[in-house]
């Protein structure tokens, strides 16, 4: 839905744009026409209003194509991370399927903390991790290890370059006035454009609940 909504907007945007760029082009071509083509003995080349009109086109046009490249390329940055989520929950549900533990060695559907960056070895997605307690009723017991037959996943940043993150009590939109807050539950997070980290829980954040 929101990659849907994200190209609604795009589209809306580009229409928007051809509509101005299509009206300025019509005007150009008309003063071109009255001035180079039709010429007579009381008028010849171009006003100084018209040469200002066009300056003033030109850089409308030129203002316009920058914004529209700018919000495509964040869109389609959006719309990676989205799918990078969901290739990270898909090594999640492997990772449950062998050892019966979330990322960091939570328990399954259980309000649990601390956080963990997906990339790090204890969070048991791109290597094994070690024995442990991670506090927050997470730990890793030999048993798990022995199960575990990853990597799971390969890992990057995110399109902003900050880390993806394992949140098990995160409360979607707390700090966001634009949109309704939703049930603490456990998701894998990216803190969208802004970078803005951990217990933030601004409308910025790109999240996938892995309920």
């Amino acid at each position: 839905m929101v990659i849907f909504n994200l190209i609604i907007r795009l589209v809306g945007l580009l229409v928007q744009s051809s509509l101005v760029l299509i009206w300025s082009m019509i005007y150009l071509l008309n003063l071109i026409y009255k001035n180079v083509f039709i010429l007579d003995s009381k008028k010849s080349g171009f006003t100084l209003i018209e040469i200002l009109v066009v300056i003033a086109i030109i850089g409308l046009l030129s203002t316009m194509a920058v914004v529209a490249f700018s919000t495509a390329r964040e869109a389609a940055k959006k719309a990676r991370a989205q799918n990078d989520l969901s290739v990270l929950r898909t090594g999640i549900a492997l990772l449950i399927d062998d050892t019966g533990k979330w990322p960091n060695g939570c328990p399954v559907d259980s309000v649990s903390n601390p956080e963990v960056q997906l990339s790090s070895a204890q969070a048991g997605i791109g290597s094994v991790p070690a024995v442990g307690n991670q506090g927050g009723g997470c730990f890793w017991t030999s048993d798990d290890i022995f199960n575990w037959a990853g990597p799971y996943a390969s890992f990057s940043q995110d399109p902003w370059g900050n880390e993806f993150y394992f949140d098990p009590d995160y409360r979607p939109y707390e700090n966001c006035v634009s949109i309704t807050t939703k049930a603490e539950q456990a998701v894998i997070v990216s803190f969208g454009p802004n970078g803005e980290g951990l217990n933030d829980y601004d409308c910025d954040d790109i999240w996938l609940s892995l309920k």
